[in-house]
């Protein structure tokens, strides 16, 4: 059964990216949309004492990274990013050796300071969300800087400092009791939002701390590499986390309705670019582009896409980073997430490898219901999507997200309000030439326009635009 779906462009897109003459689609990022919380992940952290000292262990080891990579490259020569930080890497696959051992030695001294700390952490017996484990990594983040760069003077990497790491274990004994605190308030049943509220204010406080510290040393336009590393650090590694959930995806967007003034406004250029009229097929459109990689490079070739359609409503999925992880080789995620020193495995692993066929459906449930869902604030578009994503290729080449459809998939178009005269001939001669190749003889075209009588935004069919007998009939 087939249905139709309104893709809205600018005559940017159409005429200079041309995508109406190469009858392409472009996937866009979850950073090129215009909602911040596109995709987002209501990621909590529930787990027992072998998960969470890995976690801070591999916390420290993507620390370790991006501190020598300034230390090598310093101020001038790259720039350190979230992209810098090896979110990918395990705890047995260093270089060299020796840097191995160098890094267990650095690790034996921060657990040794923090280690009680930790501890406390993996006792919490409620889901621990991006603020409070913000605040945690915060509240060790200069400790672990001053053990790092404390090894890297004994083994000659750096000069011996004038001034270290100021270390203010209070910070350390005060969050300790704050853990406390929250557990009384869960046994007394006091409102969760309470719970949820401390740990805002408090990573706001240290927020508002870092930033005017940061305006006043104007460090960011100084020393902008070491400035990603004494602030912004822990919010791009919690981030960075996600990677090691669900794959990248991309995203075509089409609605159901074309009659909302606001749809043309914000997605074809204020009026001014016209709308796509596709029909889908069962749902589902062909469209021809990458579909993998062999020895020869890239191999192309069609494939059907479904079009999803999109939930609106105003709470998340909570997921859960301890039991979600699926982007490592079990080996790697064994050695580095689940077992701890002694080859003791977390409960997790054993929960997890019990049924995994069953986990791999949950979790692949909940990767497609996370990126298909929006705020109330966007129901009004009646979207629906086609997402791009695999786990074998991350597609981040923007040329590999360009995919072209059959001219037949598309019925017909819509000009705005607004299109200037010039560009609609020019779209009409696309339209000529490919009606002719094709030997089609059916595209409609509309014309938009406001109802008085609708109160929105109707649009009429242009019927003496015709095609036939491969020439125009006006």
């Amino acid at each position: 059964m087939s249905k139709l779906l309104y893709r809205f462009r600018s005559i940017e897109k159409l005429l200079e990216f041309e995508e109406l003459e190469k009858q392409t689609i472009y996937f866009a990022s979850p950073e090129e949309l215009n909602d911040p919380m596109e995709g987002f992940n209501d990621l909590v952290f529930v787990g027992d004492k072998i998960v969470w000292k890995n976690l801070f262990k591999h916390y420290l080891m993507c620390l370790e990274h991006v501190n020598q990579s300034l230390i090598i490259v310093g101020e001038e020569h790259d720039t350190i990013d979230e992209n810098s930080i090896p979110i990918f890497q395990s705890f047995d696959n260093f270089p060299t050796t020796m840097y191995e051992e160098l890094f267990e030695k650095i690790w034996k001294e921060f657990f040794q300071i923090c280690g009680e700390f930790i501890e406390k952490i993996s006792t919490r017996t409620t889901p621990i969300k991006r603020d409070e484990l913000n605040l945690y990594f915060r509240t060790v983040h200069y400790i672990a800087l001053e053990v790092l760069h404390k090894n890297y003077e004994e083994q000659n990497f750096i000069p011996k400092r004038e001034t270290v790491y100021l270390q203010d274990y209070k910070i350390l004994e005060g969050t300790i009791k704050t853990i406390d605190l929250v557990e009384k308030m869960i046994e007394t049943k006091e409102h969760k939002d309470k719970i949820d509220d401390i740990f805002f204010m408090r990573k706001s406080m240290q927020d508002d701390m870092l930033f005017i510290g940061n305006i006043n040393s104007n460090l960011f336009i100084k020393s902008p590499n070491k400035n990603f590393i004494l602030i912004d650090f822990i919010n791009k590694y919690i981030n960075s986390l996600e990677k090691l959930i669900y794959p990248k995806w991309y995203t075509a967007c089409f609605m159901t309705e074309c009659n909302n003034s606001s749809v043309w406004g914000n997605y074809a250029d204020s009026h001014k670019g016209i709308c796509l009229i596709f029909n889908s097929d069962d749902n589902n459109i062909n469209l021809h582009g990458k579909i993998g990689c062999g020895s020869q490079g890239v191999i192309f070739g069609d494939k059907n896409h479904k079009f999803h359609e999109i939930n609106y409503k105003d709470d998340f999925i909570e997921t859960n980073f301890f039991e979600s992880i699926s982007s490592l080789p079990i080996g790697q995620l064994k050695s580095t997430w689940y077992e701890d020193e002694n080859g003791y495995l977390s409960d997790i692993y054993n929960k997890l490898f019990e049924n995994i066929d069953e986990w791999k459906d949950k979790h692949w449930n909940k990767f497609y219901k996370n990126i298909l869902n929006k705020t109330t604030d966007w129901k009004y578009e009646n979207e629906y999507r086609l997402i791009l994503s695999s786990i074998l290729d991350d597609n981040t080449e923007k040329e590999h997200r360009v995919l072209k459809y059959n001219f037949n998939s598309l019925k017909g178009l819509i000009f705005g309000i607004k299109t200037p005269m010039e560009d609609k001939i020019r779209i009409i001669d696309i339209i000529r030439q490919k009606s002719k190749e094709n030997k089609i003889d059916d595209f409609e075209f509309y014309q938009a326009y406001y109802s008085h009588k609708d109160k929105n935004i109707q649009h009429k069919k242009i019927s003496f635009l015709k095609f036939k007998n491969e020439r125009s009939m006006l």
